[in-house]
């Protein structure tokens, strides 16, 4: 499927024939699965953190609250979600997710939310008191809860567009939320269709800069197993939610970023929609655009 820009649907009738243009990443390096690659410079491993205690335990609150959110709706048994952050002087700046074991049998819903979040918050804070680092969160899907957990890795270098200031530094524009980016996501997935009984692999690409979306395009769908029959199935909304609430995770950062995101989706038996989610991400430095024919605009 060739590229598909997505336009806001407030701008239907301002911009009718603009698109949305993906930046270019030239001259940037690439980051690897889970990390975020390397950034603005070295870093000494034993410099003992600066930080404002309360404002990273908000920070760490508020990243917790937003894992939640993603986590749950996702009710795959013994599914995985590892989120990789960067944790330095208070502030947490996403550079990897990877969900592994997705569509297995359906649980119940989760509904333990103080308890996941008070774990994820919790390992989060325990990070911080720490030089910086990477820390991985590790969520383990049973029955109706979340098993939570955490393990550090020191870098020497620090990630594209990593945060050291908590609360403030590119943090979220409270003026774009997870329905604004859901809406645009639907729009996009509006084009995919799923085999009866198949699975069709979709990837979107993603800018963010400075706590706010500023670009969103399909750029592949292909089908990976065919099903039977001929019939095609359109895609779940909550596979949209998904997306948005991850990339609500990633927004927060000092610069801009492209993130890519490979979707699996997959349609069984009976269901009237083809559902799914996102299994892996990465994360490049975004060339800046400067609003050069850029059709997407988000409430910011």
């Amino acid at each position: 499927m060739s590229p598909r820009p997505f336009q806001c649907p407030s701008m239907a009738r301002a911009l009718p024939g603009a698109v949305l243009l993906l930046a270019l990443v030239t001259g940037c390096a690439s980051t690897p699965p889970g990390t975020g690659g390397s950034g603005a410079g070295d870093l000494d491993p034993e410099r003992p953190p600066h930080i404002d205690t309360q404002a990273g335990r908000e920070e760490a609150a508020r990243v917790a609250a937003r894992v939640w959110a993603l986590a749950s709706s996702v009710r795959d048994m013994d599914s995985q979600l590892r989120f990789t952050f960067w944790s330095e002087q208070g502030a947490l700046t996403l550079v990897g997710f990877v969900a592994e074991n997705r569509g297995g049998r359906q649980g119940k819903p989760a509904t333990d939310a103080a308890g996941t979040q008070s774990k994820v918050t919790a390992a989060l804070v325990a990070a911080m008191k720490h030089p910086a680092r990477e820390v991985s969160l590790t969520l383990r899907r049973s029955e109706s809860s979340w098993q939570v957990d955490s393990s550090d890795f020191i870098q020497s270098f620090r990630p594209t567009g990593a945060r050291t200031l908590p609360l403030r530094q590119g943090a979220l524009s409270p003026r774009q939320t997870s329905d604004d980016i859901a809406a645009g996501i639907r729009e996009l997935l509006g084009a995919v269709q799923v085999p009866t009984d198949g699975t069709v692999g979709v990837d979107l690409e993603a800018r963010v800069r400075n706590g706010r979306m500023v670009g969103l395009e399909l750029t592949r769908s292909h089908v990976i197993r065919s099903g039977r029959g001929h019939t095609l199935r359109q895609v779940s909304p909550h596979v949209a939610t998904e997306v948005a609430n991850l990339l609500l995770l990633y927004a927060p950062c000092t610069r801009e970023r492209s993130i890519h995101l490979g979707l699996r989706l997959s349609h069984r038996g009976n269901a009237t929609a083809a559902s799914g989610g996102v299994e892996e991400t990465r994360v490049d430095l975004a060339a800046t655009t400067e609003d050069e024919g850029v059709a997407l605009r988000l409430p910011q």
